[in-house]
């Protein structure tokens, strides 16, 4: 029961968006600059304060070991159901976007489950996973959307689209404060600290501002396998790596939010401007976002259990 009202403030937040938006006091043609200023700011700032300002020597190698291990074999099982599944029942537009809804995380979500459920400790090893991930994720996923889809990119153009990912500057901005240990001014720190806190709760109502009822009921199996993957077998796989690896029970709850919370909705812009369904990637975070909120307290429960 605990660990269900911890994740009911998240999912009233994420309702909030929803019904803000249907009640037109914000319309949805105004949550792309929303969303833009968490993109852009709030969350960069968020990965900047709890990067910078952490203990990253209490993140253990094994800990990032078991989430590239998990991210490697969850797509490379997603790259192998190319083989398994003809491009007549799986067009290579549809394929790449529940590639995306696969690999792809919402840091958002993520990193106010991290805060509500554990605090701390777990906020900042998520940041640390985005800094790991966030590069790796995006290089795989264009690489996949040139190959299957229509996009078209060289490697001199996956690499400026990576450095100007505004998660990866605030990352790399982050790592550096940390290295260099410099004391910064206290008007500093509280600017970063009052920014990062608007981050979370407006990026849940941007999560519940695009999210269609009537998706719900126009259900595939293409959107079935995209939500079986995450984050359903998704935190399963990452947990079964952590027990191998004897994880803590604080890394092992943060590295499952990586991998149980919905896809990121920027995976839809990406769809649409290189050649992916970008229906069907609406369509799946729509549903991984409800079947995520609801599944996340057991999933915690059962950490406490199992580590």
């Amino acid at each position: 029961m605990e660990f269900a009202l911890s994740t009911l403030p998240i999912l009233l937040t994420i309702l909030c968006g929803y019904l803000v938006t249907q009640a037109g006091m914000v319309p949805r043609s105004q949550w792309e600059g929303i969303n833009t200023l968490s993109f852009r700011l709030l969350i960069p700032v968020v990965l900047i304060r709890s990067i910078g300002f952490s203990d990253l020597s209490a993140v253990s190698g094994p800990w990032i070991l078991a989430i590239l291990t998990t991210f490697g074999v969850l797509a490379a099982a997603v790259l192998s159901l190319r083989l398994l599944i003809g491009v007549e029942r799986l067009p290579n537009p549809a394929y790449t976007s529940l590639f995306q809804a696969a690999t792809r995380w919402n840091a958002f979500v993520g990193l106010a489950a991290a805060e509500l459920l554990v605090g701390g400790p777990a906020l900042a090893l998520l940041a640390v996973g985005m800094a790991v991930l966030v590069p790796l994720i995006n290089v795989v996923n264009i690489v996949v959307l040139v190959v299957f889809g229509a996009g078209r990119a060289n490697a001199k153009g996956i690499a400026l689209s990576i450095l100007r990912n505004p998660l990866v500057q605030g990352c790399i901005i982050g790592l550096a404060l940390n290295a260099a240990d410099l004391p910064l001014p206290e008007f500093v720190g509280q600017t970063l600290d009052l920014i990062g806190r608007a981050a979370l709760g407006v990026g849940l109502l941007a999560v519940g501002a695009g999210i269609g009822l009537r998706r719900l009921f126009d259900l595939s199996g293409r959107l079935a396998l995209g939500v079986l993957l995450r984050p359903v077998l998704s935190p399963l796989l990452f947990l079964t790596v952590a027990a191998m690896l004897g994880l803590s029970q604080v890394e092992a709850l943060a590295g499952s939010l990586i991998f149980a919370v919905p896809a990121a909705s920027n995976g839809y812009v990406v769809a649409r401007q290189m050649g992916g369904d970008a229906d069907l990637y609406a369509d799946i975070i729509t549903w991984q976002t409800l079947v995520s909120i609801g599944l996340m307290p057991a999933l915690a429960a059962g950490i406490t259990w199992m580590f």
